[in-house]
């Protein structure tokens, strides 16, 4: 069978008319006309009516409207948009059953995923992936035809808010495809992996974390305080949060002496590549997800640089060839907590991988 738009095609050339005739002898826009012929649209019930009177044909195998004059309606039948046309057509019960199992994910759902506009998803997105196509029966906010959205929320006991539903596995599969790298460029580690003697460290952290803690009690209490314990206060705090860098292993020195990372100049340091983590798409964070973090930056995603996220590259391609990418991150599935002290130090993943087993196998 061929789609509706092939079908108008062939019926055109056959009686040697333009679309631009039609349009202007049935009164309806050469722009919809246009986008009928192209496939991109499909004619509701009083335009389908219209064209098929003008073109001497039946229309209905190309639209499920009602029918008048006592016909029944072909009411198993509803358009289905696939892979190659939006007309191609599927029977009622098979597209019921598809939107209970296979057909479950929703354009307005792939925008929220995406962080895209629809008219992004309808160009990259809906020509690589199945989808079933439910007309809601209006034009120019008039019913003028069954409303299949709400046949298919009786039928399936839930809310349908949108009128196109997609393949979820069709989705998962283009997503998986599209991934153009998954790297990473930081890590964060406890300090004390890096020390010689994990306890005498947690010690003299303990008696430093005292004595802070003295000073910040008396400063609250006595609103004279001198500036001489504030300065001391914040000389305590800078002493403790270095004091590891006394008390390191051979590996941690090594560790230390390589280019740390800095979050000034991320590009600085080398992206490595690693497994993908088992994360749902879903889970994935968008950048601008975080734009309100004071310490993001949008160019320089500091704050997934400073807290080793495993940044994923995407690449979509629309039918005209034309490619697009979007960024994505996940917290590191292997991040590791401190058991002794609340102290991290950021490094770069390249060094970590270096140097993973000889600090593990001490801890």
């Amino acid at each position: 069978m061929l789609a509706l738009n092939e079908n108008i095609k062939e019926i055109l050339r056959e009686k040697n008319l333009t679309q631009k005739q039609m349009a202007a002898k049935l009164g309806i826009s050469e722009c919809s006309v246009s986008r009928y012929l192209k496939g991109t649209r499909i004619p509701q019930e009083e335009d389908a009516r219209k064209m098929a009177d003008f073109l001497g044909v039946y229309p209905k195998e190309w639209f499920p409207f009602s029918q008048e004059d006592g016909e029944k309606a072909p009411s198993q039948e509803v358009l289905k948009p696939s892979r190659q046309s939006w007309e191609q057509l599927r029977t009622w019960p098979e597209a019921i059953k598809a939107l209970a199992t296979t057909h479950t994910i929703s354009v307005q759902d792939i925008c929220q995923i995406l962080h895209a506009p629809r008219s992004w998803v309808n160009r990259y997105i809906l020509p690589h992936i199945d989808k079933i196509y439910l007309p809601d029966g209006k034009r120019a906010g008039k019913e003028v035809n069954t409303n299949w959205k709400e046949v298919a929320a009786i039928q399936l006991g839930k809310d349908i808010q949108d009128s196109t539903w997609c393949n979820k596995e069709d989705f998962d599969n283009l997503i998986m495809g599209s991934i153009l790298s998954v790297t990473k460029q930081t890590k964060l580690i406890p300090v004390e992996l890096l020390v010689q003697d994990k306890k005498a460290f947690a010690e003299e952290y303990a008696r430093q974390t005292e004595r802070i803690n003295e000073l910040a009690k008396k400063a609250n209490e006595d609103p004279y305080t001198p500036m001489e314990t504030y300065a001391e206060l914040a000389d305590l705090k800078k002493q403790q949060a270095s004091s590891y860098r006394r008390q390191l292993s051979n590996e941690g020195r090594q560790v230390m002496r390589s280019n740390l990372p800095s979050a000034g100049n991320p590009d600085a340091t080398k992206s490595i590549p690693v497994r993908l983590p088992s994360v749902p798409i879903e889970k994935w964070i968008f950048p601008e997800d975080l734009k309100d973090f004071a310490e993001v930056e949008e160019t320089g995603h500091k704050y997934f640089f400073k807290n080793g996220y495993i940044r994923i590259v995407l690449s979509f391609i629309d039918p005209n060839g034309n490619s697009v990418r979007k960024n994505f991150y996940v917290a590191d599935p292997e991040a590791m907590y401190h058991k002794l002290v609340e102290e991290y130090v950021l490094i770069s993943e390249e060094v970590w991988q270096m140097y993973a087993i000889r600090l593990m196998s001490r801890r």
